[in-house]
């Protein structure tokens, strides 16, 4: 695992700056030729992300089967996470007072925030990858040899006949989506819906994720009282709760056609910006009394309920998988696939339905960004809510034929017993 994580690590540290770079070498390229250029990078940046996260994942159950410890594993894992993305946004919105252009509006003389910023994550990575590598020590499989479970090496063809198998996969699957649809399109949200100054698009992400560091430092505390389902019904509650919230929300102004301009509005020409132009035909309408800011509220419950789904999720997954570490890294990189999956089809959908050009944004696009954050995440909360149901009932029909609820790597309640219970301290200080 430790060896996939450090090529994981080198291919990111390949591609990365170059992702945020202008072109090198390119004088008057096509589009195409441009677009090569960068996906080459991208590919080389996911292949080593994937390594790097999958066999960090799989760490987790070989540390410990117990679910309450995975738990805060996932807890803390998620929790630094959390503080890296916030040391991040808050290097973006220095830079973008400092180095910056002096628009309000995020365009083309910003780019040097984004590759100063990008070299300083490399930087300050590379630190803590060192620290990885030298203070975790990562156990054989020899070690375990004397253990029923080890005695023969599991295969990976197996999972693919456990219910719990997929269940844990759509769970995760619908939890990232959640989250990072939200993160890709809030900006644009920010943006071209509320009208908002660039600097919001650092500020909004920073509170959805002091929210989520937040809500990490009680997730454990939260399992034990209402157990891994509801407290994943409560994160699903709030990030509908923030979906609504942003989809009725209003913006500083609207482009409105001239024949629908309300008597009780002031058409105020000087409010037109180039972020948001308002074409022919069009008038900008300035909405009075509207507090904007308290979008931000929408991005506390945003933060607290990601959290909540993506460790709980991550749990699920280690429950599923238990004692059989052999095969933890299969098992995540398939919850993976899924995700980058999912998401890739519906950034592309996104995209395609898209109404104005690639290049620039119409009045059509306030109303679409809107949409697109809260119809996204919120149908994909609405079947996760499904999936949810789905593992309940399968549970309680098992129970009701057989007389007990099988452990058959499905994703079982709380209550249920663990087979082995054990914990390996040294390891699980290691990895916190």
């Amino acid at each position: 695992r430790k060896t996939w994580h450090l090529l994981g690590t080198f291919c990111v540290l390949l591609s990365f700056s170059f992702i945020f770079r202008e072109c090198l070498d390119c004088e008057n390229p096509s589009e195409w030729a441009v677009r090569l250029y960068y996906c080459c990078f991208v590919v080389v940046f996911q292949f080593g992300w994937a390594s790097v996260q999958i066999s960090h994942l799989s760490l987790i159950p070989e540390l410990t089967s117990n679910k309450h410890e995975q738990v805060v594993l996932n807890g803390i894992r998620y929790a630094f996470s959390i503080i890296s993305t916030v040391f991040v946004y808050l290097g973006i919105w220095l830079l973008l007072d400092t180095v910056g252009g002096g628009s309000a509006d995020l365009g083309p003389d910003d780019k040097n925030v984004f590759e100063i910023m990008a070299y300083t994550v490399l930087g300050v990575g590379i630190v803590f990858v060192i620290i990885f590598h030298v203070g975790t020590k990562e156990r054989a499989l020899d070690a375990f040899k004397d253990e029923p479970a080890f005695q023969k090496k599991a295969d990976w063809r197996k999972w693919f006949r456990r219910p719990g198998f997929y269940q844990a996969g759509v769970i995760y699957m619908a939890s990232r989506l959640m989250v990072n649809i939200s993160q890709v399109y809030t900006p644009l949200y920010i943006l071209h819906t509320l009208h908002m100054s660039k600097h919001n698009i650092a500020i909004f992400p920073l509170i959805v994720y002091v929210s989520s560091f937040l809500a990490t430092l009680v997730m454990d505390r939260l399992h034990k009282a209402l157990g891994s389902r509801m407290t994943y019904l409560l994160g699903l509650i709030l990030v509908l709760g923030a979906c609504v919230w942003m989809h009725f929300q209003p913006g500083r102004y609207d482009c409105v056609k001239q024949s629908a301009v309300m008597s009780n509005h002031t058409v105020t020409p000087s409010v037109l910006t180039p972020i948001s132009p308002c074409t022919r035909g069009y008038e900008i309408v300035y909405n009075h009394n509207v507090h904007v800011e308290a979008i931000f509220g929408a991005a506390v419950l945003l933060g607290i309920g990601g959290a909540s789904v993506l460790v709980t999720s991550l749990s699920m997954v280690s429950h599923v998988i238990g004692r059989e570490t052999d095969n933890a890294a299969f098992v995540y990189g398939a919850m993976s696939f899924t995700d980058k999956l999912s998401n890739g089809a519906a950034i592309q959908v996104i995209q395609v339905l898209h109404p104005c050009s690639l290049t620039s944004c119409c009045p059509a696009c306030s109303p679409y960004y809107r949409m697109v954050v809260s119809f996204i995440p919120g149908g994909a909360a609405a079947f996760a809510f499904l999936a949810l149901v789905w593992i309940v009932s399968s549970e309680r029909l098992r129970a009701l034929f057989s007389g007990r609820c099988c452990n058959t790597g499905s994703i079982q309640n709380d209550s249920a017993p663990i087979d082995v219970h054990f914990k390996h301290n040294s390891d699980y200080r290691t990895m916190s």
